[in-house]
């Protein structure tokens, strides 16, 4: 009996052993790390146990345990804490800390040969870790997500923070990005590397942060990208840029994953939110959430996150999903190398396996990531930071860019360059330039004020007002970009060199004034296209051209003389025709002379007396011609010269004025030969005009916009000579500014429609173009005998001719002559009758009509 008995109770014991031998067979053993004291942590956590309990309720067991950690936990106990889940029977394990964190337990994961699974966002590692799984695409879809947020605004330089660690993490990063907005047109001006917070203590931990920021130079983007951080780090971040002014307008900062997983959390307070991180854009990856199986998985989540940490769970993020589906890669490849329960069977049936969980398809590479072509379900949520939480943007999907609306993604409808109006730092809702306050130089004095003018208040002295073509070019500029410009003018007393040299320097950020493009200052700034186009000219006073026998001048004395000649000719001429047939020519020598010439000065004024004889009327009718173009062309000869001024002469040797510009003195001197000793510097327009009067100068070289306005003021000057042409005047950036290539872009455009012209227009009444151009060479002021030869030719032949004929005809006998008269002049004399008579009865019968078409009128008037 007691033999039967201790064989049945072996049987028993045998039938346990092997009972719980099949149960171990069956199980799976997953452990995890897990840093608990932040929400990421616990939201994978929740996560975690979520999974095991809906494998255990549909499949074979699963045996899981948790280890939890601190933030501030160093490798060792994470190795111990490791090797306790590996003494327990831990077949894999789950690293849901950071990739510093979880290289502790690849590293020991390689060593023993357990397959570990990385949640954390890795880099390649630099050595071999063959037991290593990571289970998140690459970063390379994060970065153009960054990229395309930066694109969209138009921002061209960025400053990148990250917390560093001893293991690489970042490096992988980094370059992803830079090559991202590269490709976008913009580019990294600046890295801030914080150390790994766990190193730094709590009472260096604000210095460390102030002095980070404190060392950003001021000229550079304020356009801030957070790659990486731990929530303490972002604590201390966000507090001190607020204190900087870093969060005031014209500022941007754009945040993670890292730190939008931290909004709904306790990690980051609502009154924190509120007070230091308003206008914060953050991207966050995106989850399907219009799927029955994440609203199950949601729902649960958010009960069991609130029992375990008494904190109302928001919805999961991709961090909690992708923790859920890491136990269920797992346990499935478990499962599927039942037979062989090996660690490298269990890492094979991991890389080998295709599961399709809350994330969606998963598969692995042989290097054990997510495959390069799974970037294309890449998405991203794009938050804004508002009040006491935050609003959604939009979404971005990878290869198509931004949607307004979550149901419009994989639709194929078309995307959107810019997301809804953001609430950005500072307040506003117009775009920032990402720039802060510009600090904009402007010359505080300057010799003509219509460019730039400084006002200060007289009981204060601060400044009041900046006026001029220059400001207002500047602020029209302004309304035609892409964003806002936030800036401030900084009046500076010294020279325009010394005003453009403070831009490398650093003193203040651009340039805004009067300040003419030269190669030596290009060589440290960047200048816009020309807002107004320049040249070095000549200024000379005018002089009356007033002088006693002005009178004379409209003829050369060849023409005089020949006038002379001419008249004392023709007077010969019609006193040997007129002699016989006319009673006035006759008496005494003087008395005919006097006759003679009498007849020919009235002809001048239309007013001659009567004339007898044919020849003579002949000779009159030419030289009525010639008197009349001769009276004609001295009027407007002399008309011309007396509105006409001269140019004051320039003596060698003398003295000329320039407005003070080093490059202008050294012009003079290099191009145009003049020494030192013979230039002066004027230094107001007023002077310009006493150094005239008292002729200290003779001339002055000024730039063409300045004479203009020195022409509107003053009349009695103009430009003479060759004008030197130079670069213009523009505004002042760093060197490879994009603001200059911005400015540069909308100057064309208001030179195109016109605004430029209509603004030169408001402040310069005067052109170089409708200045006096007077012409110093007396000889083409008077009009000379190569104008009227042929004319004086013309009248000296007729008259010779005409006394021929007379002359022939008088040596005649009386008969004879009589006869040729009424041969020679009755036909003639018969048609001056005729046309007369014809002229005479029309003239009569129009008079006849006037008195009928005036009472015709007057009857049908009403």
């Amino acid at each position: 009996m007691l033999q039967n008995n201790m064989r049945a109770s072996l049987l028993s014991f045998l039938f346990f052993c092997f009972s719980l031998y099949c149960a171990k067979a069956a199980s799976v053993y997953i452990g995890a790390l897990v840093n608990t004291e932040s929400r990421v942590g616990r939201e994978k956590k929740v996560a975690i146990e979520i999974a095991a309990r809906h494998y255990n309720s549909s499949s074979s067991s699963l045996l899981l345990s948790v280890r939890e950690f601190s933030s501030s936990a160093d490798p060792l106990e994470i190795y111990t804490k490791a090797k306790d889940l590996m003494n327990w029977g831990a077949e894999a394990i789950i690293g849901a800390g950071t990739w510093p964190e979880v290289a502790v337990l690849a590293r020991l994961g390689s060593t023993a040969r357990i397959p570990v699974i990385s949640l954390a966002t890795t880099p390649t590692p630099s050595s071999p870790m063959p037991f290593l799984v990571r289970m998140s695409y690459p970063n390379s879809g994060e970065a153009r997500c960054l990229s395309d947020v930066v694109r969209s605004y138009n921002w061209r330089r960025v400053i990148v923070l990250y917390e560093d660690d001893s293991y690489g993490s970042i490096s992988g990063v980094l370059p992803l990005l830079s090559d991202a907005l590269r490709a976008g047109g913009s580019r990294i001006d600046y890295h801030i590397a914080f150390p790994p917070w766990h190193t730094v203590s709590d009472d260096d931990a604000e210095d460390t942060v102030r002095q980070k920021l404190k060392h950003v130079p001021p000229q550079i983007s304020k356009v801030f990208i957070v790659l990486r951080s731990s929530p303490e780090l972002a604590v201390h971040l966000f507090k001190e840029a607020k204190l900087l002014g870093m969060m005031a307008k014209g500022h941007v900062w754009i945040v993670n994953d890292d730190i939008t997983a931290l909004l709904d959390s306790t990690d980051l307070s609502s009154s924190f939110i509120s007070s230091y991180m308003q206008g914060v854009i953050g991207i966050s990856t995106y989850v399907n959430t219009t799927s029955s199986f994440f609203d199950d998985f949601s729902s649960e989540f958010q009960q069991r996150f609130d029992r375990e940490y008494g904190t109302k769970g928001r919805q999961p993020g991709m961090h909690a999903v992708r923790a859920y589906d890491a136990v269920h890669v797992l346990a499935h490849a478990a499962a599927e190398r039942a037979e062989n329960r090996s660690s490298i069977a269990l890492l094979e049936g991991v890389l080998h396996g295709n599961f399709s969980g809350l994330s969606g398809s998963i598969s692995f590479t042989r290097e054990g990531s997510l495959p390069e072509d799974g970037r294309r379900n890449s998405a991203f949520r794009v938050l804004n930071v508002v009040g006491r939480s935050y609003r959604e943007l939009g979404f971005w999907s990878e290869g198509y860019g931004f949607f307004e609306e979550e149901r419009e993604m994989g639709h194929g409808r078309p995307a959107v360059d810019v997301l809804r109006p953001v609430f950005w730092p500072g307040g506003t809702e117009r775009t920032p330039g990402g720039w802060g306050m510009l600090r904009i130089g402007v010359p505080n004095h300057t010799t003509f004020d219509q460019f730039v003018k400084v006002e200060y208040d007289d009981s204060s002295g601060k400044v009041k007002g900046v006026t001029g073509f220059c400001i207002d070019v500047f602020r029209e500029i302004l309304k035609h970009l892409s964003y806002d410009l936030y800036y401030e003018f900084i009046p500076f007393a010294g020279s325009y060199d010394d005003l453009v040299n403070r831009v490398p320097l650093q003193v203040i950020d651009a340039a805004v004034g009067d300040i003419t493009i030269l190669a030596k200052r290009a060589v440290d700034v960047s200048f816009t296209e020309p807002i107004l186009s320049s040249g070095l000219a000549m200024m000379l006073p005018l002089r009356p051209n007033h002088t006693p026998w002005m009178l004379v001048k409209p003829f050369t004395k060849d023409v005089w003389f020949l006038i002379l000649a001419t008249l004392l000719y023709t007077a010969g001429v019609l006193w040997y025709l007129e002699r016989d047939s006319n009673p006035e020519f006759h008496g005494t020598w003087c008395v005919q002379l006097g006759a003679a010439l009498w007849l020919i000065f009235s002809t001048i004024f239309f007013a001659h007396g009567r004339i007898h004889n044919y020849y003579t009327k002949t000779v009159m009718v030419v030289w009525l011609l010639v008197v009349f173009i001769l009276t004609s062309s001295f009027t407007a000869n002399l008309s011309s010269i007396l509105v006409t001024e001269k140019l004051g002469a320039v003596p060698p040797g003398s003295r000329v004025g320039y407005d003070g510009d080093a490059f202008v003195l050294k012009y003079l001197k290099d191009v145009l030969g003049y020494k030192e000793r013979n230039t002066e510097w004027i230094r107001s327009p007023e002077a310009y005009s006493e150094a005239f009067k008292s002729n200290k100068i003779s001339a002055a070289y000024l730039e063409t916009p300045y004479i203009r306005v020195f022409l509107s003021r003053y009349k009695d000057f103009t430009v003479s000579g060759e004008t030197h042409r130079l670069g213009g005047f523009g505004f002042v950036f760093p060197k490879d500014s994009p603001l200059a290539a911005d400015f540069s872009q909308v100057i064309l455009q208001l030179a195109e429609n016109g605004a430029l012209n209509n603004l030169e227009k408001k402040w310069f009444s005067v052109t170089l173009s409708s200045s006096p151009t007077p012409d110093n060479e007396r000889k083409k002021e008077s009009l000379s005998l190569d104008s009227f030869w042929a004319l004086f030719l013309f009248t000296g032949c007729t008259s010779t001719i005409i006394l021929l004929v007379f002359s022939a005809h008088s040596f005649l006998p009386t008969r004879a002559r009589a006869a040729a008269a009424a041969v020679s002049f009755e036909p003639l004399r018969h048609s001056f009758k005729k046309v007369w008579t014809a002229t005479a009865k029309l003239n009569e019968k129009r008079e006849s009509l006037k008195p009928s078409e005036q009472q015709g009128s007057g009857m049908n008037s009403p």
